[in-house]
């Protein structure tokens, strides 16, 4: 058998996009993006304002163009497209930090030791810096900032798919378990007024969380606390984008965390990305992967989310789509 010119530049472009992420983290980290806003500029331009070195500028902004990410006009000058637009700082939604994330050495340097991943089902992120990736943030605050910038920018996307996609009014009190800083929460108590909500986070969490729902105090308590020692009793709880942060042996003790504190007649809403069938592509296929090279966890199909949650004591109701990224899994105890 011998290979075709499209299939050799098919694995290329596959092998190549290692340099893209780079290209567009420096772009985001000196904020090109925010100082385009007036119109097309040059590199000179651009490096006198960013502190950059215009040749090298040049030439990044350059790689940039040719991805589609910017423009770049006969006179040298470079403008925004609306993907660039997503770079700015300024704009709902932004995926500058994400941008910037990406190629931060934690979250870079561990896919060299991928094949310690592959071969022992270990995350390859304690190989390379001797610990996980919750306790490295833990001791690098600068780290820690962007990346919870980044997975509110990331996850941020089914946001108010989650909130509208469930008749979130059945309860009286909703606990998010591990929310965040709250937007979820905050978007679900929005749609209905007749609902108090928790929000259930790690104490420095929960300090950052009072700015997203201050205009909700009243309806809102904010609890300090370790999700794996115990959680408020509550007539729903919700977990959005945490189960698949943990092997499976965690996942389950947090789900049976989760069961001994339901009162009777609760409900568990589970939202996460899951895997689907066939060889398609999907978000959640590649970052499974950096589940499983960086924190260790794992995104897991309809099967093996039904599997899990048996394990911790639940058996699943029903699966709806939430935009095209989530699916918000319902499930009630077993026995």
């Amino acid at each position: 058998m011998t290979t075709t010119t499209a299939a050799r530049d098919e694995l290329m472009r596959m092998l190549t996009a290692k340099w893209q992420p780079p290209v567009v983290a420096v772009l985001a980290e000196l904020g090109v993006a925010d100082h385009l806003t007036g119109g097309p500029r040059t590199a000179a331009e651009l490096a006198g304002a960013v502190g950059a070195h215009p040749r090298a500028l040049h030439r990044v902004l350059r790689a940039a163009a040719g991805l589609g990410l910017f423009t770049q006009d006969g006179a040298g000058r470079f403008g925004l497209t609306p993907t660039a637009e997503c770079l700015r700082s300024d704009v709902p939604g932004s995926l500058r930090p994400a941008a910037m994330m990406f190629a931060l050495e934690p979250f870079w340097s561990p896919y060299a030791h991928i094949r310690h991943s592959v071969l022992t089902g270990e995350p390859a992120f304690d190989k390379a810096f001797g610990t996980t990736v919750y306790a490295y943030l833990a001791e690098h605050p600068e780290h820690a900032a962007v990346f919870g910038a980044a997975a509110a920018a990331f996850h941020g996307q089914g946001i108010e798919e989650i909130a509208a996609g469930h008749d979130w009014s059945r309860y009286g009190t909703v606990v998010d378990v591990g929310g965040g800083t709250g937007a979820l929460l905050a978007a679900i108590l929005g749609r209905h007024p007749g609902v108090r909500g928790v929000l259930f986070e790690l104490p420095e969490v929960v300090e950052r969380a009072r700015t997203t729902l201050a205009e909700l105090a009243g309806r809102v308590d904010l609890v300090a606390g370790d999700f794996f020692a115990g959680v408020p009793a509550a007539d729903a709880y919700l977990v959005k984008s945490c189960l698949h942060n943990f092997a499976d042996d965690q996942a389950v003790a947090l789900l049976r965390v989760i069961r001994r504190a339901m009162p009777a007649g609760a409900r568990l809403l589970v939202a996460e990305t899951v895997v689907p069938a066939g060889d398609g592509p999907h978000y959640a296929k590649l970052d499974d992967i950096e589940m499983l090279v960086i924190a260790g966890g794992a995104d897991r199909d309809e099967g093996e989310y039904a599997d899990l949650l048996a394990a911790g004591g639940f058996t699943v109701t029903a699966l709806t789509p939430c935009g095209d990224r989530f699916t918000l899994i319902e499930a009630e105890p077993r026995g």
